[in-house]
């Protein structure tokens, strides 16, 4: 068999294949002889039926067969020899598939394929990660935290102005485009997140300071993806809040009885806990931030054009998984949530084109380096998956390679080691959040 490739781009070639019309007869002749072997025909002794009568039957089929496993040998054999790496499945020009008596058997894929990166790494990475240290005031917060899970919330006395802590009800009007939208009531908003009517305003809370019962704010907020109704999404608009309810939150006291609740013996215990989690928490944010950097720079050293069919699947697959999340998580139709998956696809269309970059770039290194994760690791990740969620491994197993999620494992494993190794090469200087604000 022969192979012609055509560069039609960066990404995409196209393979024309000319097999001799005798290797399909073959093909053909040997599936019909075993089917002849092994099934009976009215008025036959098995085995015994004319070919003719054979070929009537199951002519058809035998041959559809017989050209779709000579396809695959020779796709794969072209593969092989020009040495292509493709991405997602080939598409075939049914114009260029001709199977007729006597001439070869023609027919034509066209591929897109991983884009051609010539990996260029520094010496070394020279990264600034900016981070707190864990001191007790940290250690403080998080108690307050724990306690707040046992709290209780009361209403303020009269007259009392709103703190940090507060926890409001209230009247919501917004205006957009000069338009006045009708009152909104029984409206949350929690001071000391920032939070009002669902929406992260930075700064809400020293507005509501001093603030009391009775008293209407005036803010300015970009209006997020959810918001409702979703036409106004992503505008800039006037917000006021009436006041009509205060709340607080009393916090118990750390007794006994609390630390029985938390599964501590002592005071001393809870907050060494609590240290070793913010350490472990510092540690992580410490990674991802040397990762991100890392990553920036990856990115920036090499520039390089996607496979556009592979690019535009990935970008619909990430529109179409937002949109579920939203319909599940807002209760929303299913119209209403692609709606505002749609509006996000500018978004969510640099997101993926960044993801995909930096899965060849990955990719490349993995191979230099040796760093590709066996099916072994894979194997056993999924299984270590499965007896932490109390699952069948074996079963988990079956199930990660019949729906096909089995590789994405594998390529998650992969990038965590080239990360790592990646992460070897940075010099690393900490700061504090201060000396990066003073900077």
């Amino acid at each position: 068999m022969t192979a012609k490739v055509t560069v039609d781009g960066p990404c995409r070639r196209t393979l024309n294949f000319s097999i001799d019309r005798s290797q399909l007869d073959d093909e053909v002749t040997s599936r019909l002889s075993e089917i002849a072997k092994k099934t009976e025909f009215k008025g036959f002794r098995k085995g015994k039926a004319p070919a003719s009568l054979v070929a009537r039957t199951h002519g058809d089929d035998v041959r559809e067969e017989a050209r779709r496993k000579i396809m695959g040998e020779a796709f794969a054999e072209a593969v092989k020899e020009h040495k292509l790496n493709p991405v997602g499945d080939p598409e075939m020009n049914l114009e260029q598939l001709k199977d007729e008596s006597d001439a070869p058997f023609t027919f034509e894929f066209a591929i897109e394929i991983a884009p051609d990166i010539e990996i260029q790494l520094p010496e070394q990475f020279d990264v600034t990660v900016t981070l707190p240290n864990i001191d007790d005031s940290m250690i403080d917060t998080e108690v307050d935290r724990l306690r707040e899970r046992f709290g209780k919330i009361e209403e303020a006395a009269d007259g009392d102005v709103i703190g940090d802590e507060a926890i409001l009800e209230g009247t919501v009007v917004y205006t957009i485009d000069d338009v006045e939208l009708e009152p909104r009531t029984e409206r949350p908003a929690f001071t000391k997140h920032d939070l009002v009517d669902g929406i992260r305003i930075e700064g809400s809370k020293e507005v509501f300071e001093g603030a009391s019962v009775g008293v209407t704010v005036d803010l300015s907020v970009e209006l997020p993806a959810h918001f409702d109704p979703v036409e106004h999404a992503g505008k800039t608009a006037k917000l006021t809040y009436t006041i009509d309810r205060y709340r607080v939150v009393v916090l118990p006291e750390l007794d006994e009885k609390l630390l029985q609740q938390l599964g501590q013996e002592s005071v001393e215990e809870l907050r060494g806990n609590i240290r070793k989690g913010l350490e472990n928490q510092r540690a992580s944010a410490h990674d991802e931030q040397v990762n991100v950097s890392i990553e920036e720079n990856l990115l920036g050293a090499h520039v390089f054009e996607l496979p556009e069919r592979l690019e535009a699947r990935s970008i619909d697959r990430q529109i179409h998984q937002v949109a579920h999340r939203m319909i599940e998580e807002q209760g929303l139709s299913s119209e209403e949530g692609h709606a505002r998956a749609e509006q996000q696809r500018e978004r969510i269309s640099d997101g993926t084109r960044r993801g995909l970059r930096l899965a060849f770039i990955y990719s490349e290194i993995a191979g230099a380096q040796d760093l590709s994760a066996t099916v072994e690791e894979a194997l056993g990740q999924v299984r270590a998956l499965a007896e932490q969620q109390g699952q069948n491994p074996d079963e988990s197993v079956q199930s990660a390679i019949q729906e096909g999620w089995f590789g994405d494992v594998q390529e998650q494993i992969t990038n965590d080691k080239v990360r790592a190794w990646l992460r070897e090469r940075a010099q690393v200087t900490e700061q504090a959040p201060q000396e990066a604000d003073a900077g």
